[in-house]
């Protein structure tokens, strides 16, 4: 592959089988271990999480608040990265709940560490490709400086091209390519986005409703991007096929999931190996899965 062009941007035979978080299976999420284990394991691509500190330092992680993951009842934006950086991700750790709506909880070998984003670039972004989602805040839903200091992160790495930006925060995207032009960025769709029109069922069905807005690259045309990240269960039949012929990438999530820390219902779908060959046939772009190497398995 030539110098600067981006692996998810481009034609593919098969999807990218992207490490939801590392390799949480093996590793606890959003860790140095983890993803190394993925390099390891030749799993080609990384989904990372990124917050900030109160020190404006671009962490990897998921939850705003430290208790899931350190027992802390801090939120991430009320500390230092220096106070930060002294936590321990446990070695017990609450996953939320499986497909049948029973809680998980997973036990790792040793405790580990919160990163920052530049120590995860630094040390695994010329061996895998990265997926990285800037969260969305509700309780911060105006702060959108967490784009541009990732952009810059990324730009001071050299990473540009072996990164995609993604959020489910348009505005947050925007910070990003206003800081580094060179970064490809893409909206996420959830299929819960419009469940408060539920109220209309049976007229209106919400998760079709928003199948068919991914389908029309609306968003896409609205803010100037190349790529989406779907949930599995948004992408239909013609999908793929029309996203790809506005030049559009789209990748998806999430397979094999180990648990919901939302408390999100798991469609059963994302737990079977049919799920896979469907999105594979439909010519996705990249899939995520908290279990890589199964799915690597299967389509690799």
């Amino acid at each position: 592959m030539s110098p600067g062009v981006n692996p998810f941007l481009i034609g593919k035979h098969v999807p990218i089988v992207v490490g939801h978080r590392g390799v949480p299976k093996l590793h606890q999420e959003n860790t140095l271990a983890g993803f190394r284990r993925a390099v390891e394991l030749g799993v080609p691509a990384v989904e990372l999480d990124v917050r900030l500190t109160r020190d404006r330092q671009a962490v990897v992680l998921h939850d705003h608040n430290l208790r899931r993951l350190t027992g802390s009842s801090f939120d991430v934006d009320d500390l230092t990265w220096d106070q930060v950086s002294r936590l321990r991700i446990r070695r017990e750790l609450p996953m939320g709940i499986d497909e049948h709506g029973q809680d998980v909880i997973i036990r790792y070998e040793r405790e580990e560490r919160i990163p920052l984003l530049a120590e995860v670039l630094a040390e695994v972004a010329a061996r895998v490709v990265i997926n990285v989602e800037l969260k969305l805040d509700v309780a911060r839903l105006w702060a959108t400086e967490i784009g541009a200091i990732a952009a810059q992160v990324i730009s001071e790495a050299r990473a540009e091209h072996r990164v995609i930006v993604t959020s489910f925060d348009p505005r947050k995207l925007g910070a990003a390519v206003r800081k580094e032009s060179r970064l490809a960025v893409g909206f996420c769709f959830d299929d819960t986005m419009l469940n408060l029109l539920n109220f209309a069922r049976p007229l209106l069905d919400p998760r079709r409703m928003l199948s068919r807005i991914l389908e029309t690259n609306f968003v896409n045309r609205l803010l100037g991007t190349r790529l989406v990240g779907a949930e599995h269960t948004l992408i239909g039949a013609g999908t793929v096929k029309r996203l790809h012929a506005h030049g559009v990438a789209i990748g998806t999530h999430t397979l094999f999931p180990m648990g919901s820390t939302t408390g999100k219902p798991i469609d059963p779908s994302a737990m079977t190996d049919a799920e896979a060959f469907r999105l594979r046939d439909l010519g996705v772009d990249w899939i995520e899965s908290d279990d890589p190497e199964r799915l690597q398995n299967l389509i690799g």
